[in-house]
């Protein structure tokens, strides 16, 4: 009885043995075998930081306000070139917001769905204008100020974001902001220069 226990023994032994060198022949393998894991990739490419989240979120709120701002100038503006601006920036800015929209999903980022209150409140501010009054303020405001402060965002983005596809999105909309505040700012100058030419 004592040999057959012993055996009994030796073989649990060995069976332990070989469980453990298939365990740890898996364990030397994981990070090969997660490499070839579609699902893991994708999960791990989705999450976002907290503060990538937050800066998708401001360009969101920047980009939601933009669009309904230059909607407003595009009908109350009395300028013909102001009033081609705003609809290239509607245009832009809608493209822009769509792209980033579908850049969130893939992420899993839910996104703000509301202008933020105090770009609304820019916006009653530039409802009580009219005539040339209005179209200074737009051009002054969304079309410099506004754009300044969205390429600092935007800049920041390009070069802080841990997400490699959010640094892109950002480098790729840098160059139109550009082009939109020095049209802007061209607009402002031949509008002061104006009356000085009469």
């Amino acid at each position: 009885m004592h040999s057959i226990s012993t055996l009994r023994h030796s073989s649990r032994g060995r069976a332990r043995a070989i469980a453990c060198a298939i365990v740890l022949g898996g364990v030397a393998s994981t990070p090969t075998a997660f490499a070839a894991e579609p699902a893991v990739q994708v999960a791990q490419a989705g999450a976002l930081s907290a503060p990538d989240r937050s800066l998708m979120n401001l360009a969101a709120g920047a980009g939601l306000y933009e669009v309904e701002v230059s909607k407003l100038a595009a009908s109350k503006a009395v300028s013909a070139e102001v009033k081609d601006y705003a609809l290239m920036l509607a245009k832009h800015h809608g493209e822009s917001n769509e792209a980033l929209r579908r850049l969130a999903a893939r992420k899993s980022v839910p996104l703000v769905a509301e202008i933020p209150a105090d770009k609304k409140a820019r916006i009653e501010a530039l409802q009580g204008l009219s005539g040339e009054g209005f179209d200074r303020a737009y051009v002054d405001r969304v079309g410099i100020q506004d754009h300044e402060a969205d390429i600092r965002l935007f800049e920041n983005m390009a070069r802080d974001a841990n997400d490699a596809d959010l640094r892109a999105f950002a480098e790729r909309t840098l160059p139109a902001l550009k082009e939109h505040l020095n049209a802007a700012k061209t607009m402002a100058g031949n509008r002061r220069q104006a009356p000085a030419s009469q």
